[in-house]
């Protein structure tokens, strides 16, 4: 079947099963939380034709006979989800597509400047389309090599200054040439956000100037940029990062010089959430200490799934001290990284833990994170996550909203309870790196900070090739206006073992 599907593009087998399928039920799979049994229920007994018209007729109570109220909510909640997903993709699918073509562009004789902007530059969550601009005197030159690049599917148009194809992902991709004097311009202007620009111009009206996406024009003077400094500081404000231009109040910290000064990658000085072969992860310990070596880290910590979730391989007190006997014996051959030994365990639905308190005394650290039971009601939850942060052996909450993009919601929490329970016990809010959780989001990162709650970015890696998506968790972080002080992994490592040590 492999050879059939390399030689031919097509599989006989595959187009005989489909013939049996009713394309209904394959487009009910699509709805988070929908599995073969409840789709074929849908397509057979409640005869729906297509996602809208189940929803149509969840919302007309045409199905009581066959699903309780709480079976309903989740399948419209379900629907709800996807049609807010529909046509957009992750920022880890969108971002190396973009880079790649960016740096491509940027090879091209003539070209002095190309980046990708829109809210993939604003490393927002998901993106719809790519967009490019560069700057270059020959633009029907980078055009035609552009058409032609690698992963071009399709040329949907080709002009003299713009140019749009479909990668062989699925995605648009778009480029602009523009003048190279209004680059900066140009670059701020399409980077946005709208909200970011609506206020920017509205500022500097009442300085009598008028913002374009070709420059400042202020006393009939047109004024042009080929940076983006240039043009903010041409307006009386700080440069702002992308990441920060939403429309909130970054117009006004950049006026008073208040700007935070933001995380980097570069300051983070180890990962405190890493799952080895002990548990759901597919590393040894001694691959995890080897790639954390490489990354230039101080600290590594493994961090595995505690018996309350079996479907994970979790592990109870005596794997537990099978493990820590590893983990010394890696160490001896790791002098320049400190192996930490940690779990993740689960907060049961009453808030308990998994795992017996003499066992998490024993450990560096301790990650806490919900797994089941994620609808229960606001309060019941709130008081449940709560119950963990005052644990005195808890030091992280992980995913701490539980969502998890396209397919499940965050769900229901008291923050500003969260938040004053983190700063009086100094538990960290984890922001998880993984790409469909990039959870704490980044509004609520911003509303911690202002309780004083601090934070760690985490991997969540169960793969070698998951250590490396820190940056996603940074820019996370870096959206949410963090800094260096507010996040405990870029302690070092006397730094970080004091601070777990805190209660």
């Amino acid at each position: 079947k492999i050879e059939e599907l390399l030689k031919t593009g097509k599989l006989k087998y595959l187009d005989e099963i489909t013939k049996d399928i009713p394309v209904s039920e394959v487009e009910f799979l699509k709805i988070p939380g929908i599995g073969p049994k409840m789709a074929i229920k849908i397509a057979k007994e409640i005869k729906a034709k297509n996602i809208a018209d189940l929803k149509n007729k969840l919302e007309k109570d045409t199905t009581e006979k066959y699903f309780k109220e709480k079976t309903k909510k989740n399948i419209l909640r379900g629907i709800d989800i996807l049609s807010k997903l529909t046509g957009r993709m992750l920022i880890t699918d969108a971002l190396p597509i973009a880079e790649d073509y960016s740096n491509r562009i940027r090879k091209i004789s003539g070209v002095k400047y190309a980046n990708f902007v829109g809210s993939l530059r604003r490393m927002k969550e998901t993106v719809g389309d790519i967009d490019i601009v560069a700057a270059t005197s020959n633009p029907k030159i980078v055009i035609e090599k552009f058409t032609k690049f690698t992963g071009v599917h399709q040329v949907v148009t080709q002009g003299e200054a713009k140019s749009t194809i479909i990668h062989d992902q699925g995605c648009q991709v778009d480029l602009e040439i523009v003048p190279e004097n209004e680059y900066g311009s140009l670059l701020q202007h399409f980077t946005g956000s709208k909200e970011h620009n609506v206020v920017l111009r509205t500022y500097a009206q009442t300085k009598n100037m008028s913002v374009s996406e070709h420059g400042v024009k202020f006393n009939g003077k047109l004024h042009t940029f080929k940076t983006e400094k240039e043009l903010y500081n041409f307006l009386g404000m700080d440069f702002i990062e992308p990441e920060l231009r939403e429309g909130l109040d970054e117009i006004s910290s950049a006026i008073n010089h208040k700007l935070p000064k933001l995380v980097e990658l570069s300051e983070i000085k180890g990962d405190l959430h890493v799952h080895s072969n002990w548990s759901d992860g597919n590393m040894t310990i001694s691959e995890i200490a080897r790639a954390g070596e490489k990354l230039g880290y101080e600290y590594i910590v493994i961090s595995d799934h505690t018996v309350g979730l079996g479907i994970a391989g979790g592990l109870d007190e005596k794997d537990l001290e099978k493990r820590q006997k590893e983990i010394e014996t890696v160490q001896k051959s790791h002098p320049n990284l400190k192996i930490l030994s940690s779990v993740e365990v689960n907060i049961k639905a009453s808030g308990d833990l998994d795992i017996q308190d003499w066992m998490l005394e024993k450990l560096d650290i301790v990650t806490a994170s919900v797994h089941t039971s994620f609808y229960q009601e606001k309060e019941i939850m709130t008081e449940r996550i709560l119950k963990a942060i005052n644990h005195p052996h808890i030091d992280i909450i992980g995913h701490p909203s539980g969502r998890v993009i396209g397919q499940r919601e965050p769900y229901e929490v008291e923050w500003q309870k969260v938040f004053k329970a983190c700063k009086e016990t100094g538990t960290a809010l984890e922001i998880s790196a993984f790409p469909n959780r990039l959870d704490l989001k980044d509004t609520l990162c911003k509303e911690g900070k202002s309780y004083g709650v601090k934070f760690a970015i985490n991997t969540d890696s169960h793969q070698l090739e998951h250590l490396n998506l820190m940056r996603f968790g940074v820019s996370v972080a870096r959206r949410g206006w963090l800094e260096k002080e507010d996040i405990i992994n870029t302690k070092n490592i006397t730094e970080i073992i004091s601070w777990a040590k805190r209660g």
